[in-house]
């Protein structure tokens, strides 16, 4: 188990995206995970995610957008 876990919750920000996964990833911690959570993203967001091949990063998106930081944060 990593010790942090970080949620990126996004809704077709794909341009955002790499810029905070960056950032994530640049920390000087490096034991954690990063869950990127989309609110049914129809944008390129997954692939922004897939470019970065480390096992700590992950993509979930949603089935139904909640439109609301809750549903992709629980």
């Amino acid at each position: 188990m990593p010790r942090v876990t970080v949620i990126i919750a996004t809704f077709n920000r794909a341009r955002m995206l790499r810029c905070a996964i960056r950032s994530v990833l640049a920390q000087e911690l490096d034991d954690l995970e990063l869950l990127v959570i989309g609110d049914h993203c129809t944008d390129e967001s997954a692939a922004v995610v897939a470019e970065f091949s480390d096992p700590r990063v992950h993509w979930l998106n949603r089935d139904e957008n909640c439109g609301s930081q809750w549903g992709p944060n629980n």
